[in-house]
């Protein structure tokens, strides 16, 4: 069906008039009645609202386009996720840079990094699910279990 007739009979079936459309979409009536003879047809934001208002598939998105759209919001989250990493690695270095200071107290060892890690773990869940599963148990436990390892060792050697 050729656009036009689409957007017409849509409106039709919803009983809506062309004034009533154009005032949903922000445009004249003249311009509705220009896309239902098919003498011009609606810009992309128009098709959208048009999409949204009539609840129909106005254009019919080709395989080759959905490609472009994915590789290109691939190549949205990469870049997010560079700035998103740069912007949560300064904090944590410096953060990092202060608990060396003050290595020797426990709540810095079993509380502050922990949390850290969660949450440099949980930036890493964007990228796999299953495997950030796995690394955040794994490497909670064997940070737990070193810490309290040199933890209990260095006590140790502070009673002889």
């Amino acid at each position: 069906m050729e656009l036009g007739k689409l957007i017409r009979s849509r409106r039709e079936e919803l009983k809506m008039t062309q004034q009533q459309l154009a005032d949903q979409i922000y445009v004249t009536r003249q311009t509705i009645s220009k896309w239902e003879l098919g003498k011009s047809e609606p810009d992309s934001i128009s098709k959208k609202n048009l999409e949204r208002i009539l609840a129909v598939q106005l254009v019919e998105k080709s395989s080759s386009r959905k490609d472009e759209e994915e590789v290109f919001l691939k190549r949205i989250q990469w870049l997010a996720g560079f700035v998103f990493f740069g912007i949560l690695f300064l904090p944590m270095r410096f953060l990092w840079i202060t608990i060396r200071k003050y290595w020797e107290r426990p709540w810095n060892r079993f509380i502050l990094i922990p949390v850290m890690l969660a949450f440099f773990l949980w930036y890493l869940h964007s990228l796999k699910d299953n495997v950030f599963h796995l690394f955040l148990v794994g490497f909670l436990l064997v940070y737990f279990v070193t810490s309290y390892y040199f933890y209990s060792d260095q006590k140790g050697l502070d009673s002889h």
